[in-house]
């Protein structure tokens, strides 16, 4: 993997990123990243199917994360940011509701 000097760190992890993409559209989701900040955790935007899947967390800390910090001896971690809360994820009719309102905006 050729990862050029003149990009910023943001945009290396987006290509890191592009090599699990795969893993993640099987499933109907998908990962932005957002930013590093000083302490070195990176947060990522959850996309698609990604959003409201209980396991989306697990694929964060185990599959990600550990690709991260094997690519960037900077990054101490990661955080996942989705539109859904965690009580949504436990409150299927809200989650509904954010879908259906999701989907009205397009």
């Amino acid at each position: 993997m050729n990862l050029s000097v003149e990009t910023t760190l943001e945009q290396r992890i987006q290509q890191v990123l592009n090599e699990y993409r795969p893993t993640l559209y099987m499933d109907g989701g998908d990962v932005e990243v957002l930013r590093v900040d000083e302490k070195g955790v990176a947060h990522l935007k959850m996309l698609g199917a990604c959003i409201d899947c209980p396991i989306s967390l697990l694929t964060m800390k185990l599959g990600i994360q550990r690709l991260l910090k094997e690519h960037f001896p900077t990054i101490s971690g990661v955080n996942a940011i989705t539109d859904v809360s965690l009580a949504d994820l436990y409150d299927r009719k809200a989650l509904l509701e954010k879908s259906i309102h999701r989907s009205n905006r397009g």
